[in-house]
């Protein structure tokens, strides 16, 4: 009766953990899933034209990370990263460029590797939004405006040095033997042209594009490249 006491006994400590005083730990093997998208939110700004390659950079997570309806990461938990790359906004209407790797996580005050790519980046005290290429570098786009300010201008300094131009080339020829009539030469209008768009053509071209501008508070969306462990 004792023997067949004690296997009971066995078997329901098998079955039910708790009643031998050891509950199941629900920490193990918990991870975030890769592709999964993080948000953060900049502490501090970041600029394709002043910020250099090595600067670290400090976000903290915007929202809670929710996977199959259970809290794996908390809102506000610190990521920290570093400027890989840096390259201020050209001529020729090339916009500037930005790329930073966000590599590690602090959890519970340890800080863990972290595999993960940007996606885009939203600033909504400018109300802009910046996409990567795909591998996690944000580009500036062409400065539309910049453009029109700068072809106007040149379009004027232009427009004046084609009526000059075009003033030097008039002919006077008479007209009914009596009378004078002011003609221009078909020489003088094609200048006066040349001089008017090529103006116009070096306005485009002293064009620089859009820096990579990120402001404080911008959200960073991020995409996991590797499962991230939750311990």
């Amino acid at each position: 009766m004792t023997k067949r006491l004690w296997i009971w006994i066995c078997l329901i400590a098998l079955v039910c953990p708790a009643v031998s005083g050891q509950a199941p730990d629900q920490s193990q093997g918990v991870v975030i899933p890769e592709g999964t998208e993080i948000q953060l939110s900049l502490r501090d700004p970041l600029s394709s034209k002043l910020s250099e390659p090595g600067d670290e950079v400090l976000a903290t997570v915007r929202r809670d990370v929710v996977v199959d309806g259970r809290m794996l990461l908390r809102q506000g938990t610190e990521v920290i990263g570093r400027v890989t790359r840096a390259q201020p906004a050209r001529r020729l209407l090339k916009g500037g460029m930005l790329h930073v790797t966000f590599e590690r996580i602090r959890l519970e005050g340890r800080e863990q590797r972290l595999a993960a790519i940007i996606k885009s980046a939203s600033d909504f005290t400018r109300d802009e939004k910046v996409k990567s290429d795909g591998e996690g570098t944000l580009k500036g786009s062409h400065n539309g405006s910049q453009v029109l300010t700068n072809v106007a201008t040149a379009a004027a300094i232009g427009g004046v040095g084609a009526t000059i131009i075009i003033l030097a080339s008039v002919d006077r020829n008479s007209v009914g033997g009596l009378g004078r009539g002011v003609g221009l030469s078909r020489g003088g209008a094609v200048a006066g042209a040349s001089v008017l768009g090529a103006s116009v053509i070096a306005g485009i071209l002293l064009t620089k594009g859009k820096e990579v501008r990120l402001d404080q508070g911008t959200i960073v969306r991020l995409k996991l490249e590797r499962p991230l462990a939750v311990e």
